[in-house]
């Protein structure tokens, strides 16, 4: 869901939402013997480089799916596995950016880049579940060195004519769920000031969100205020 929000600018994914019903439907699929699901990014990119921008588009994939194994099955017979593996295939391909990755090294150093390209290797040369959960498992290896200090807080004042939003400890995936939370109900007319100064150590998962963030309240004219330790800044976009 994180991923697919970077490819568009529409509405934003409530992360416990999505949660909560992947859960009651994996359920209901147990109760009555169907196949769990589950979402899947080649889809939902599918879905965001067809120009679907609700989630209406999501729900038509699923009836279209229907609609031809229902009614028309003797033509989706007809289709070429080798066709359906180049779909495949290129489609993941597109979801592979080199440029992130000299990004990702450029801006946070070797080792969110070595997590990259081991999650994508072992996710190529065995399968999609050994390299999330590797890939996993080094981001939590990340966190070690921040451990004492890994939980964020996120205070939330009302300044003046703005808003003051203040994070303090380190900005991780492991409370991204809150922040962005906190973010995203900001007003679009009403100025914000990110305060960064009291954040010890910034991942390049929030560093991307928060980036993500600003360029989009910018783009809505909003000039929101960002201050913070130049280390924690520079992978943030330059005040304009």
């Amino acid at each position: 869901a994180a991923a697919v929000d970077r490819m568009h600018d529409g509405v934003r994914t409530k992360y416990d939402k999505e949660l909560r019903a992947q859960g009651v439907g994996n359920f209901l699929c147990g109760l009555f013997g169907a196949l769990p699901m589950t979402g899947v990014i080649v889809r939902s990119s599918a879905n965001v480089q067809a120009g679907g921008r609700t989630r209406l588009s999501t729900i038509m994939h699923g009836a279209w799916i229907l609609g031809f194994v229902a009614l028309l099955p003797w033509l989706l017979r007809e289709v070429p596995m080798a066709a359906l593996g180049g779909i495949l295939v290129v489609t993941g391909w597109r979801l592979v950016s080199v440029k992130h990755v000299t990004h990702l090294f450029k801006a946070h150093g070797p080792l969110p880049a070595a997590i990259w390209a081991v999650t994508f290797i072992l996710v190529v040369t065995t399968d999609l579940l050994t390299g999330v959960l590797v890939g996993l498992a080094l981001s939590v290896v990340e966190l070690l060195p921040h451990y004492r200090h890994l939980r964020l807080k996120v205070d939330e004042h009302e300044d003046g004519e703005g808003t003051r939003v203040a994070l303090n400890g380190a900005a991780t995936f492991v409370g991204l769920t809150r922040l962005n939370a906190v973010l995203e109900k900001q007003p679009a007319n009403r100025p914000v000031h990110l305060d960064l100064d009291r954040v010890r150590a910034i991942d390049h998962t929030t560093a991307e969100t928060l980036s993500e963030w600003i360029s989009r309240r910018r783009q809505g004219g909003q000039n929101d205020r960002v201050t913070g330790p130049d280390a924690i800044l520079r992978p943030l976009p330059a005040p304009v």
